[in-house]
């Protein structure tokens, strides 16, 4: 089977109940290769979910596997983009301010694009988006601790997509661009569908840093 792309294991959703990430490969494979693998992989449906998949960011059914198996299945593969080379150049990246601060900028600045150009803007309440989500991050701490004057920015994680939430209810802003109703005020939401790469993306520009501010909803 032909392929540009390099064969890897990327993640294919999050689960907030009960099994965090499961991973999945990145394209299709022989029959007599995914043999070799099938002791490794399961064929999730919606019942081997608590709660259904009401708690679940991406795409859970199919044959995924859980993290501990993830070096396994690699080995077996002869995968060598790896998930332990891909954490590592983080890891070397966040060990030097300088290196770390760079790739910060330019993971949030991917992510601008990726969600500006490719997004949605559907109308919506951000104590909705609370309620229903799997994770909330935020970068900084920055909505956290700026909310009350109209600043701040979440990624919020739910089981229709991922929302990039950009507070917008300081005076002089542009408030009809308001798309999410806060409570307070309002602010501008984009949903991609999810994605390994992005992601990624974001827990690198938020390091990974959960919403601990007043309740959502």
């Amino acid at each position: 089977m032909h392929t540009d792309k390099e064969l890897r294991l990327e993640t294919k959703c999050f689960d907030a109940m009960k099994y965090g990430y499961l991973y999945g490969l990145n394209q299709r494979i022989p029959d007599e290769q995914f043999n070799k693998i099938k002791d490794y992989m399961k064929d999730f449906r919606r019942k081997d979910f608590i709660d259904g998949i009401i708690k679940v960011t991406g795409r859970p059914e199919g044959y995924r596997c859980l993290e501990k198996d993830v070096a396994k299945v690699e080995e077996i593969l002869n995968i060598t983009n790896t998930l332990e080379k891909r954490r590592k150049k983080i890891e070397d990246a966040f060990s030097n301010p300088q290196s770390k601060r760079k790739l910060k900028d330019k993971s949030f600045q991917w992510l601008i694009t990726l969600f500006e150009r490719g997004g949605t803007r559907p109308e919506q309440n951000l104590s909705r988006l609370a309620l229903h989500s799997t994770k909330i991050y935020d970068p900084d701490d920055d909505f956290k601790n700026h909310r009350d004057i109209g600043q701040g920015t979440l990624f919020i994680y739910t089981p229709h997509g991922m929302w990039y939430i950009i507070n917008n209810n300081r005076m002089g802003d542009e408030h009809p661009q308001n798309n999410v109703k806060t409570g307070d005020g309002g602010a501008i939401g984009y949903r991609l569908m999810y994605d390994d790469n992005v992601d990624t993306l974001i827990r690198i520009c938020s390091e990974e840093n959960i919403y601990t501010g007043k309740k959502l909803y």
